[in-house]
């Protein structure tokens, strides 16, 4: 079993793919690395694919210190590129994801030859951030369920076996160790409303942020606010789709991908 032994975490990973670019993918909370399944098996003929399973999820320990992937997902990423002798390489972050693969792309330029925001805008501490953080901690005390609004919400009755498919490949992920009922949960979305709005018009590394117009998590008003913000980043929009955007409309997602990977492979 593939696993790369990083300083507090051993992270579970799988490569396809033995010619081409690296791309690394990133999964959301609450997914694992087959969340990934459409995109590898795409491209893995082209480029060599890394999906990995994030601090708590899939067969990843939780980490010898319990914290939120704001404190260390990117930090995780940047080590499994280490473990894997990654100089550099394209990264897909989706939702939760986006914390390691902005993180590593503003920490470390030069080992990101391309960053794909999937329904993310996570990383990027902007004004519109600060704005949506202190939202989401109004409305999770209120009952709100960042899971129920993984998906379109025609997505079930439109896609019921795909549907079931994703819920059955969360139901491999460990029990969440922070229970979502607990004052630690609001904490990260604390740390993100906040931080102070930093600029981004320096940003060096080929940008695209994909957004869903259906999506309730990663708001469309957000992402597009942020895609604005971060200097030289191409912005794409899918209709139709929820947060998931990678699973709901995969051809679309794929096609959208593929163009920008093309584009900046060099």
């Amino acid at each position: 079993m593939p696993i790369a032994k990083l300083k507090d975490v051993d992270l579970y990973y799988e490569v396809e793919g033995e010619t081409g670019p690296w791309i690394v993918f990133a999964h959301g909370g609450g997914d694992n690395h087959l969340a990934w399944w459409k995109q590898v098996g795409a491209l893995k003929d082209r480029y060599r694919c890394v999906a990995y399973d994030a601090r708590w999820h899939g067969r990843s320990s939780q980490g010898s210190v319990l914290r939120e992937a704001d404190e260390t997902a990117a930090a995780d990423l940047l080590g499994l590129m280490d473990h894997l002798k990654i100089d550099r390489a394209f990264l897909n972050g989706h939702s939760m994801g986006g914390l390691a693969a902005s993180g590593v792309a503003l920490a470390h330029p030069e080992r990101v030859q391309g960053l794909i925001m999937t329904c993310t805008t996570f990383g990027f501490q902007t004004a519109a951030m600060s704005r949506w953080a202190a939202e989401m901690i109004e409305k999770i005390p209120k009952g709100f369920h960042v899971l129920d609004h993984s998906f379109a919400p025609d997505f079930e009755h439109r896609e019921p076996e795909l549907a079931y498919l994703h819920t059955a490949l969360r139901r491999l992920n460990p029990p969440r160790p922070v229970p979502r009922e607990s004052r630690n949960y609001l904490a990260a979305y604390e740390r993100m409303r906040d931080r102070p709005p930093e600029s981004y018009a320096d940003f060096a590394v080929p940008a695209l942020f994909i957004l869903a117009e259906q999506d309730g998590l990663q708001l469309p008003w957000l992402v597009e606010a942020t895609a604005k913000a971060v200097a030289g980043a191409e912005l794409a929009r899918v209709a139709g789709s929820g947060h998931n955007v990678h699973i709901e409309r995969p051809e679309e997602y794929l096609a959208i991908l593929t163009r920008f990977l093309v584009t900046h492979r060099g």
